[in-house]
């Protein structure tokens, strides 16, 4: 069946779940990549602000020059992150950084270690979060091999004198241990995230796939079920085509008879009378083929609102085609008026499929009765239906309403009535009960939520 084009052009353009957390994620990336910078720059443009209120650009016009150039690698990262290229801004931060770090060392030797600690670890930090692991390390190695340079420079500068390289040593130890310390933590926690974050992927991916599979497996039950009411529906069509039968050699029988008096008459009144005798009959005849055609067509079940009495009044005619002629069919809608809402087909299905087994518990003939009951607005609408058959044992009560339980002759019954009767009542929001004993017939108890007429 070709596609309905109205339907595909008014399906949403939505991307799905997961492009949207990756959009989601590298939007909240870029927002802490331009905070970062943004701040990193404001710093280092009051920095260079306040040297000059000092004077100390005069003293120090390399150490001026370098927040300068500290300050235009931001503003120069900002302006890449304003492109929409993250990683490119990360990497020109990071490696930016690294060269200026590497200058200042080499300057001012293992000095530039207590007067730029935060600024030295930020691009280790800003490497390992968003570079990944193999950044972290090679900005750590490059960051000790500058630390290592600025030590070189403070002993050379002072011709290895003994106090100076007790100092430089223990200013070198403290840096590179606290360096090394920082990437082995930061190194740790990205790795266990990475694996707390694998874990959580497999486990969605899981249920995932266990939800793929309870869909499939209650797709599978639907559709078994709506072939089980269909089956259903076939086997009583079998058992109304009995009494179809009979009622369509009635209509025959009125066809002949009225196609015979207009043969014998040369009255065209008599004529006339005659064909609208065979019309109205004819007009009989369609509609008993067409309520069995009805009732056996597999449909989705579509429960609307009934007239419950006018609704059981519909259905009486056929289930006396269900019966013995030594069976006594009794219908009392007690001047019931209220509204249910069910399947018209599918109530026809539940009454046809009681009254089936009412027939069978009554080989020798008895009466059959089916009564309406209501209390008033609020509550249930009750349906009972009783026979005066043979009846059940207490054992055969109890199963009675199973799938395939069924107490007759193999090739005979499917057991499916009762059971798929009790359960589309269920999915109605009624409920059955039943009531026999051997000997004194049976008696199903039905209650629908019901609800006044206008």
């Amino acid at each position: 069946m070709a596609a309905d084009p109205a339907a595909t052009t008014a399906a949403p353009a939505s991307a799905p779940e997961p492009v949207q957390d990756d959009l989601r994620l590298q939007t909240r990336r870029r927002q802490m990549l331009q905070l970062l910078f943004g701040v990193l720059f404001a710093l280092q443009l009051g920095g260079v602000g306040l040297r000059w209120l000092q004077v100390e650009v005069t003293a120090e016009p390399l150490l001026a020059t370098a927040a300068m150039a500290q300050g235009v690698l931001l503003g120069a990262c900002l302006l890449v992150l304003g492109r929409g290229q993250e990683r490119i801004a990360t990497l020109l931060y990071v490696v930016g950084s690294l060269a200026l770090a590497s200058v200042a060392y080499f300057q001012w030797g293992m000095a530039f270690a207590n007067r730029g600690q935060l600024f030295n670890l930020l691009p280790v930090l800003v490497a390992g979060v968003l570079l990944g692991r193999r950044s972290l390390w090679l900005a750590t190695s490059w960051l000790l091999l500058s630390v290592l340079l600025g030590a070189w420079r403070d002993l050379v500068s002072t011709y290895f004198s003994d106090d100076r390289i007790w100092s430089v040593a223990h200013v070198l130890l403290f840096t590179v241990g606290g360096l090394l310390l920082v990437a082995l933590v930061l190194d740790q926690t990205l790795g266990l995230l990475r694996e707390a974050l694998q874990s959580a992927l497999r486990r969605g991916d899981a249920l995932a796939r266990k939800r793929d599979a309870l869909q499939l497996e209650m797709q599978e039950k639907e559709r078994s079920r709506e072939q089980l009411v269909h089956a259903l529906k076939m086997e009583n069509v079998g058992r109304l085509a009995s009494g179809v039968a009979h009622d369509f050699n009635h209509i025959l029988a009125v066809i002949m008879g009225y196609a015979g008096k207009g043969r014998r008459s040369d009255d065209a009144a008599e004529l006339q009378q005659a064909l609208l005798g065979v019309e109205a009959a004819t007009r009989r005849a369609t509609a008993v083929t067409r309520r069995l055609l009805d009732f056996s067509r597999q449909e989705p079940a579509r429960p609307q609102p009934l007239d419950a009495a006018a609704s059981i009044t519909a259905i009486e005619p056929v289930l006396r085609q269900l019966f013995d002629r030594r069976v006594q069919v009794q219908v009392d809608t007690g001047a019931v008026r209220c509204r249910i809402l069910f399947d018209p087909a599918l109530l026809e299905l539940v009454l046809i499929s009681m009254a089936a087994n009412a027939n069978h518990a009554m080989p020798e003939g008895g009466r059959f009765a089916l009564q309406l009951a209501w209390d008033g607005d609020g509550q249930p609408l009750q349906l009972r239906v009783s026979d005066d058959g043979q009846g059940m044992s207490e054992a055969v009560r109890l199963r009675c309403l199973e799938p395939f339980f069924t107490t007759k002759p193999s090739g005979q019954g499917t057991g499916l009535g009762l059971a798929v009767a009790a359960n589309l009542l269920a999915n109605a929001g009624g409920r059955i009960a039943v009531h026999s004993a051997l000997g004194q017939g049976t008696t199903f108890v039905i209650e629908l939520p019901a609800s006044a007429l206008d």
